[in-house]
């Protein structure tokens, strides 16, 4: 009875070849087909190890080239910011309308002032 093995292999592009390196096990392979990736770390994981492959659970991660996974970590760091800068914008528009509401706006004086559509004014006085 073999014991069930979980290893860490990591995936880069190499010219037309997918390097799989499986630090563990000091092993490589590689294959032209990002579809097999997975395949090729769990057989050879499997291999080394002499077990069948179902006893062994390679997770596979990918490695960027260093420029793009900078420009990678800055995509995600603006696209949250701008995540939170929209929440924010949102709920100042929700106060601007309830505000001017409630200082006896009507829904279509606060869609004339503002410039934003009757239904949209009716949602932000309703959500």
């Amino acid at each position: 009875m073999h014991t069930h093995r979980t290893l860490e292999a990591v995936a880069m592009k190499d010219g037309k070849w997918w390097e799989i390196s499986i630090p563990e096990l000091d092993q490589v392979t590689s294959t032209k087909k990002l579809s097999e990736v997975q395949e090729y770390a769990d057989s050879l994981a499997a291999a080394i190890l002499d077990v069948p492959e179902d006893a062994v659970t390679v997770h596979v991660t990918y490695e960027l080239p260093e420029a793009a996974k900078k420009e990678w970590a800055k995509a995600r760091e603006e696209t949250d910011k701008a995540r939170e800068l929209s929440i924010s914008a949102a709920e100042h528009t929700r106060r601007v309308v309830r505000g001017l509401h409630a200082e006896g706006y009507t829904v279509r004086d606060i869609e004339k002032v503002l410039g934003i559509s009757f239904q949209r004014a009716s949602q932000l006085l309703k959500g």
